[in-house]
């Protein structure tokens, strides 16, 4: 059984890596269709970091390829909301994510997005809230944190560094 951890020598991780890159390349151009089949290997792969990314990524390309399509479960509602967060659209994407908790999303993931969503839409008192406990529940949201723009409103505060480098206290 795989856990997901892969060393950069590994083969197979270098292989998901590069397929995630040309995604991601297609991706960028907007050639959806091309990106679509690449992302869902990536997505089926045993790299949970990369088939978490590739997962927000394919969903877009299915939200792009098939705009009329509607969600149909509240993992559906999630992924739709990530989309709309990152088309900076964040009324639908609060309604999306409220209609993803009200299904029965819970976790982490949830909590980061709430926290980016606050964190875009000038609320730093919920988006601390939402990263502490997206953190709590899985350590490794306080690194892609330190990177995410999404943040940098929070940058100069305080609580977010402390959130972020509990190891410096």
């Amino acid at each position: 059984m795989s856990t997901g951890v892969a060393r950069p020598s590994d083969p197979q991780y270098q292989n998901a890596l590069e397929q995630y890159t040309a995604a991601m390349k297609f991706f960028g151009q907007q050639k959806f269709d091309k990106a679509k089949p690449l992302l869902e290997k990536v997505c089926e792969g045993p790299y949970r970091e990369l088939a978490e990314r590739a997962l927000v990524h394919l969903s877009a390309c299915n939200g792009r390829l098939n705009p009329a399509a509607k969600p149909q479960s509240a993992d559906d509602y999630y992924h739709q909301a990530i989309v709309r967060l990152n088309s900076a659209q964040y009324q639908e994407a609060e309604d999306l994510l409220t209609k993803a908790l009200r299904g029965g999303v819970k976790g982490a993931h949830v909590n980061y997005a709430l926290a980016c969503l606050r964190a875009q839409t000038q609320d730093p008192e919920a988006a601390l809230v939402h990263l502490a406990e997206a953190i709590r529940g899985d350590a490794h949201y306080r690194s892609l944190a330190r990177q995410d723009r999404d943040f940098e409103m929070l940058m100069d505060d305080p609580r977010f560094t402390e959130i972020l480098y509990p190891e410096s206290r």
